[in-house]
């Protein structure tokens, strides 16, 4: 609290409770944070709270550090608008071209459900996907009222993306007490969760029961997190949505990442450049150096102790439940055969008959496009399952086969599942399109799948084709597509089984499950 004294502290008590309870409308929602009251907006069922910091503004010689505790403020804060999307280049689907974008950008957004000031709701924590070069919790996609009538809150967040959320460089280890650099995305995500726990009970929340969900760089996010000491305490189930760590790939350090990063100029320097401006540079500067990666998430020895892929192979991640799952054709760019049957190593002629052989899939396609999905998501996805599983968790596995309204060619194509999770089919947008009842009524199952895992841990309910738990025997996985969702066992286990042993193989692994 800001004061000791005991007439602020009421009134803050009072600002915290009484609205909540005394107001079914939510005509104006107040809810008082440690930092201060903030007065939200009354959406049908419950109330949005939007743009409230949980981190100082990343700017300044604040750029480049973890983030800060927010300040608390006087008076009642604003929290009916949305923040803009962190900084980051115009990627022609992100949106920014029109609303532009903000170093400024640590806020996260709540939507409750009328009548939650003593309740303790379960709560779903969303971190939006982009490659962690773009994206934001602000898209329409992703606002959480279809869910949140469902019994549960919602929280959308902010992180730093690209150059600004993952740069590693020798000026940033001198400065850091712990000697290494990057990842601040990831500490922005972990003071969002710490948010969490601290205000979210104020809300109708209950901390104890926190479920983190996210998709593409999002589930990678999560996939992450579940490996850091850091975020013990901080979240308790997870759903991964088209990005398992296996397929992220091995992440280098810090200090390998840095001899692409220390010629492209001072930290003093680069503090001082606009956000654009710096972007700008990192990108011809990354085009033009060979040794400079992308910035790109790495194993920094803090936050990320060690690279995600082998955490999850060899047991090093906490026990708890999760969703865990891929879309039937999602993967990204012009397929190489050539280059997709190399994951596959020895066993690629095995593999290549297996693919020829194929005949084309009205959800997954020919069997290029199944290969390109198999190698980039789907065995992964199906190997993070076993080892998840095989170490004692509750997981269950799903593909998601359903395409977009005049889409319906690419077939159910990377992040298509998002506009039926968040239940804004929408006509209008990047995911938008003229949706049909059937799709309305997958959308609905699959939300009441995914609050009903926040609420108990276990999808299932009144109304609802039963889903299985995943074993590494039988593989069981529910197949989402309108009009006949369906449990379904063993995805592609012949040309998972030869991509896992390779893996294996060249991480001088076990084979894993089965």
């Amino acid at each position: 609290m800001r004061s000791p004294l005991f007439g602020l502290l009421a009134g803050a008590l009072i600002l915290a409770f009484a609205p909540l309870a005394s107001s079914p409308a939510w005509a104006s929602p107040i809810v008082a944070t440690q930092q201060g009251p903030v007065r939200g907006v009354a959406v049908d069922g419950g109330s949005a709270f939007r743009k409230i910091p949980f981190a100082q503004p990343p700017v300044g010689d604040l750029r480049w550090r973890r983030p800060a505790p927010p300040t608390a403020w006087r008076g009642v804060r604003d929290a009916t608008s949305f923040s803009l999307p962190c900084a980051q280049p115009d990627l022609g689907w992100n949106g920014v071209k029109e609303t532009g974008s903000s170093e400024d950008c640590l806020y996260l957004n709540v939507w409750t459900p009328a009548g939650s000031a003593k309740s303790r709701r379960p709560v779903m924590v969303w971190i939006h996907g982009g490659a962690f070069e773009g994206g934001s919790g602000v898209d329409p996609t992703f606002d959480g009222a279809a869910l949140m009538r469902h019994g549960v809150v919602v929280v959308t967040i902010n992180y730093r993306l690209g150059v600004l959320g993952f740069l590693t460089h020798p000026d940033l280890d001198a400065e850091s007490t712990r000697h290494t650099s990057g990842d601040y995305g990831f500490y922005d995500q972990l003071a969002a969760l710490r948010w969490v726990q601290a205000n979210i009970a104020r809300f109708g929340g209950d901390p104890r029961k926190v479920t983190l969900f996210g998709q593409s760089a999002g589930s990678a996010s999560v996939a992450a997190l579940m490996t850091s000491p850091l975020s013990r305490g901080l979240f308790h189930q997870s759903i991964m949505e088209s990005g398992a760590p296996i397929g992220i790939g091995a992440l280098q350090t810090t200090a390998q990442t840095e001899a692409g990063t220390r010629n492209w100029g001072s930290i003093a320097e680069l503090r001082k450049m606009p956000a654009s401006d710096l972007i700008a540079s990192w990108r011809k500067y990354a085009a033009a150096d060979p040794r400079a990666r992308a910035a790109r998430p790495v194993v920094d020895g803090d936050v990320i102790p060690v690279s995600p892929d082998v955490a999850f192979a060899t047991g090093g991640v906490r026990k708890m439940a999760s969703i865990i799952g891929n879309n039937a054709r999602e993967a990204l760019g012009p397929p190489n055969k050539d280059m997709m049957l190399r994951a596959f190593g020895p066993n690629a002629g095995k593999a290549a008959a297996i693919y020829d052989a194929a005949s084309a899939d009205p959800i997954e396609g020919d069997g290029t496009a199944q290969l390109a999905t198999d190698t980039s998501f789907r065995c992964p996805t199906v190997m993070t399952q076993s080892f998840r599983a095989a170490a004692g968790n509750a997981v269950y596995a799903y593909q998601f086969g359903q395409s977009l309204p005049g889409r319906e060619a690419m077939g159910a194509g990377h992040t298509f599942e998002l506009p039926f999770v968040f239940g804004n089919l929408s006509p209008s947008g990047f995911l938008g399109g003229n949706f049909s009842p059937a799709d309305h009524e997958l959308s609905r199952q699959m939300q009441a799948y995914w609050t009903n895992f926040a609420k108990t841990g276990d999808p299932n309910g009144p109304g609802l084709p039963r889903w299985n738990r995943f074993e590494p025997a039988a593989a069981d996985y529910m197949v989402f597509i309108d009009g006949g969702t369906h449990d379904a066992q063993g995805l592609h286990a012949g040309v998972c089984s030869l991509y896992r042993q390779t893996w294996a193989d060249e991480h001088h692994l076990p084979g894993g499950p089965t």
